[in-house]
Order: structure tokens, then sequence, then C-alpha cells
């Protein structure tokens, strides 16, 4: 809506995926006269959406429900059996009496079919199961295409040996398999993941990676061959020049701290670099020095000093309370509507990008819309940009 607001020529309309009639949803964008569709978010809805409205999926259901001959009598033998001959032809069995058991539902139905009915639509995920057309465009913000954005940055910095710390979440393992699978991709060696549990057994994870515990079997081997007693102090392992840390900005505020108290005093500072899941605006002017130094990806839109900042006062009197993951769904649909009227060009002209709150746009060539985030770090107890490119 705030995309929206200064735009008189449009109007929109709001459909809910969650409750929508997908078997009649093309003859709706038909009757409300949509001729462009955002969304929908989820992968699930994305995949119904691609195949309800596809030109077979329509052929199929104009022929089964008769649109210019009445409603179905669905008591009636003959109309029983055009509705089974139809079905028969599906590679999946479809409830479509259950479907129509609602006169907006029937109604929606029996719109007379139009010549063309294809939408340009603008989907915000990648579907799982079906194939994109040469209609649909996907603006997704996998967490995955921040990790492989990372390790081609990283890889730039002259980092030879980096580590993965990453929590055992599925999401984070995602992660850390894409950032892995671009370094090695990008410099040819196969990096180590080390996944972190909780509690104690986080400390463990940790300190194994580090090879901390292995110097401490060894000073305690050496002073059981000595009589006198004398100061010691274990050393992390030295083949480890970066870090990327994967896990939620609670337990990256764990993690983070426990990493510098197990790097030896003698050694350099191993530099810790994070996705945006590490990163929480609650975090940004915390006085709690346990984030400091971390560096991390992140969208335009969540860096104050990058911000719209006109948009943002108006996103801050509006919803003074929204939270983070709240925040990133309002940029990502504010930079979709932006992107109706420049998809076309960058069809057109793959060079062309968007600067939006999202990151920067660009289009590739399965037609997704591919990011690039910015960089942050913590620095004096709040969050400034950096340049890593």
């Amino acid at each position: 809506m705030a995309s929206f607001a200064n735009d008189e020529t449009k109007k929109l309309h709001f459909l809910d995926s969650n409750t929508v009639n997908w078997y009649g949803l093309s003859n709706e964008f038909s009757t409300l006269k949509v001729d462009y569709v955002i969304g929908p978010l989820l992968k699930s809805n994305v995949d119904k959406y691609i195949t309800h409205t596809s030109a077979q999926a329509q052929s199929r259901n104009d022929y089964m429900l008769n649109a210019n001959s009445g409603l179905f009598d669905l008591n009636h033998n003959s109309d029983h059996e055009v509705l089974n001959a139809a079905i028969s032809g599906l590679e999946q069995p479809v409830d479509y009496i259950s479907a129509i058991d609602s006169p907006s539902a029937i109604e929606s139905y029996l719109q007379p079919a139009s010549n063309s009915r294809a939408i340009s639509t603008l989907l915000l995920n990648i579907p799982t199961n079906t194939s994109l057309t040469d209609r649909h465009t996907v603006l997704s913000m996998r967490p995955e295409d921040e990790a492989k954005q990372a390790a081609a940055t990283l890889s730039r910095q002259y980092y030879q040996h980096p580590i993965v710390l990453s929590q055992k979440g599925i999401v984070s393992k995602r992660i850390a398999q894409a950032f892995v699978k671009q370094w090695q991709r990008i410099t040819g060696n196969v990096i180590e993941v080390v996944y972190y549990d909780t509690g104690a057994q986080m400390q463990a994870n940790i300190k194994a990676s580090l090879s901390v515990d292995k110097s401490k079997t060894r000073i305690a081997k050496f002073k059981s061959r000595l009589n006198q007693s004398i100061k010691t102090q274990a050393r992390n392992r030295r083949d480890i020049d970066m870090i990327y840390l994967v896990g939620t900005p609670e337990q990256t505020r764990l993690v983070k701290p426990y990493i510098e108290v197990n790097i030896s005093p003698f050694a350099e500072v191993i530099p810790v670099f994070a996705s945006s899941r590490s990163h929480s605006i609650h975090s940004d002017y915390s006085s709690n020095s346990d984030l400091r130094g971390l560096t991390f990806t992140e969208i335009p839109w969540l860096l104050t000093s990058e911000q719209n900042s006109e948009l943002a006062a108006l996103s801050q009197e509006l919803w003074p309370k929204r939270n983070g993951g709240l925040s990133r769904l309002f940029a990502m649909g504010y930079d979709s509507y932006q992107l109706i009227s420049k998809i076309p060009l960058m069809q057109q002209a793959p060079y062309l990008q968007h600067w939006g709150q999202t990151g920067t746009l660009k289009l590739n060539e399965n037609s997704i819309l591919t990011r690039s985030l910015l960089w942050g770090t913590y620095k004096r107890n709040k969050v400034v940009s950096i340049a890593m490119e």
C-alpha cells in the first residue's frame, strides 16, 4: 500500500490465497479485469497458482463446467459423465464437485471464456514442482542466496581457510551448505562445517572446531610429566582465518563471544561473518558488546543508513512495533509493486538493475530476480553499513 499510495492510475484487488477458489481463479481475474498479479508467497500456493492458471487448466475448467450451457445439475447422469470424462484425463484425481459447492464458486466458474487470460505474474517464491512460463517472474528472498553472495565476496578478500559454524536447524543447514558449495565452486576448496547445539554442547562443539580441546589435552599430558608447576595457555588452531556463522540473533549472541573467548591471546583475531539471519533490528543500538565486530549481509531496508528515509518515517508512524520479519515482508511488498513497470524493460535488457529496499535486483536467464545485499557491522554499539564488494 505504501508503494501504491501515490499511483492513481492503478486499482488494487486483494485475494487471500488461503481461502481463494483455485479452480475458478482465472475467471475471477477476468471478472475483476486484472492485468497483473503479485504473489502468492508460500511455496505450496505458488505451485497451485501456476497449475490452476495455466492455459491447460483454464481450457479443462471451461470444458468441464460447460460455461455456455448453464449450471450443472449434479444429480443428472450426463453431467456426471462429462465430469468423469474430464477428470479421468488428469494426472491426479481432483474432487471438482466439492470445488463448486457454493453459489459464488459456480458464478466464478461460469464466466464467459476470454480469448487470452494469461496474466503476467510476479511470484514471491520459487515453485517446487511446477515450471515457470514466459508470463512468470520470481522475486525470492531465499536465505541460501545470501550465503552464496557472502561466499563469492569473501573468497575475493584473500581468505584461504574459512570454517562454517552452523546451528543444527533445517534453515541454518541450508544456508551453511549453500556457502560451502559456492566456496568450493569458486575456489575448488572444500571447507569444514561444524554444527553446534545449544547449552554446554555448543561450547564443546566450538572448542572442538577450534581445536582448543586438543591443546588442553596436550597441556595436561605435558604437566603430568613434570614435577614442577608451570603457567600454560591453551591455543586455538592457526589454520582458520575466517568464520562464517549461521544462527538466529539469540544463538549468535551466545556463540560470537564464546568464539572470542576461545581464541588464544597469542593469535590474530579471527573475523566472523554472518547472514541477515543473525541480525535483529532490536539489537542495533544495544549497549551489549557481545556482537561487536560481527559483519553480516542485510537488505537496505534494515540498515538505517541505507533506508528510504521518507518511507521509513511513514512506516514507523503507521507500524511502530513491527518486528524484523514483518519489516522484511514490507520491503518485499514495496519492491514488488515498483517492479511491475520495470520487469518488461529488464526482460529486454538483462543488464538493467533495480536498486530496491530488498537489495539490488537483477533478472537472470531463468526469470528469477537475484538480489545483491549490503553489508553491515556492529561498531561502537550500533550497526553501520560498510563496503565489502
